[in-house]
């Protein structure tokens, strides 16, 4: 199951308890979620949803918050949809649960933020906010590189509404307008991880934080190998261009070259893919690698010396383009 079907599964579920939690989860949920209709004169509600257990958890709630009876109705796939989807209507009396939750104003006016008693409210009313728009409206992707916890708002005002909800509590949301559709975004790992926490999906945040750390390992694995395979091909693509130029300085200095300089250049020719640690080790006596890399720079620098002196190409004239390239 897609993260986000897991997270709305488990919050779903949660038993919530304190009267204003389920208030504000309601009214956040219709608000974010719903639809006013007239219908005769009279004020319709309808909410559609995407899970039938949240279709139920939000029938239950009206009844035994708000005492109002509402029914639902099974929306079958069709077109881009491919889920059912769960229309949750109120009829009888749409006009005073609109009132009740924050819908309309007292003058009969929809409201186009949230409610005042959710904006206003405890911490644990914004913790309800948040799971009611999360249920209504909510998405979160999988971890990764563009990880995040989404919501798709009604308006702007409501947008903004959420976001200062979330600053309550201590979590950094960001309200934006994609093609015309306001949303609230959490993208920061943590952020969300701290956010779903605060929600009650407690089983959820550590199946993401699982399915996060696996994906982080699994990232860095790949950036420590390709970092050490371009590390070995730099290293071995110096060390035969270093051959090269050693080559082409024994070729300059003949028999000229001081002994000692001579041996470290044939080292340095015969075994071009080893490294320096490597040359010393095959020298007699061995040498460390400070000291063959000194002989091996002295020999250059002498033959690049004397090919000036003499004008012949010097040492660099043995050079590919691929040895050159990084």
């Amino acid at each position: 199951m897609a993260m986000t079907g897991v997270v709305k599964d488990e919050l779903s579920r949660l038993p919530v308890l304190k009267p204003c939690c389920r208030k504000a989860e309601v009214s956040t949920l219709l608000r974010f979620a719903s639809g006013l209709h007239l219908v005769s004169g009279r004020i319709v509600i309808e909410a559609e949803l995407d899970t039938n257990v949240t279709a139920r958890r939000l029938i239950k709630d009206i009844g035994e918050v708000f005492g109002h009876k509402a029914e639902v109705l099974v929306l079958a796939p069709a077109g881009l949809r491919k889920g059912s989807r769960y229309l949750v209507r109120v009829y009888r009396d749409g006009e005073a649960l609109a009132r009740q939750t924050g819908l309309i104003d007292n003058h009969g006016r929809p409201v186009r933020g949230l409610p005042r008693q959710v904006v206003a409210g405890a911490t644990c009313d914004a913790e309800a906010a948040w799971r009611g728009a999360f249920l209504a409206h909510g998405s979160l992707t999988e971890p990764g590189r563009s990880m995040s916890l989404e919501v798709t708002c009604p308006g702007p005002e409501a947008a903004l509404a959420l976001v200062g909800s979330a600053r309550r509590l201590k979590i950094h949301a960001k309200a934006r307008e994609v093609r015309g559709v306001d949303r609230v975004v959490v993208r920061d790992g943590d952020a969300i991880g701290a956010l779903l926490t605060r929600l009650g999906a407690h089983d959820s945040v550590l199946a993401w934080e699982d399915r996060r750390m696996r994906r982080e390992f699994r990232a860095t694995a790949n950036r420590l190998a390709n970092f050490d395979d371009a590390n070995l091909r730099r290293s071995a693509r110096a060390a035969v261009a270093a051959g090269a130029r050693v080559q082409r300085a024994l070729e300059i200095l003949g028999e000229e070259a001081p002994e000692h300089l001579v041996i470290a250049g044939r080292l340095r020719v015969e075994h071009k893919q080893a490294s320096l640690e490597e040359l010393g080790q095959l020298a007699d006596p061995p040498l460390t690698k400070d000291a063959i890399a000194g002989r091996i720079r002295r020999l250059l620098a002498m033959a690049d010396k004397r090919a000036q002196d003499v004008g012949i190409p010097n040492t660099e004239a043995n050079l590919t383009v691929d040895m050159l390239s990084p």
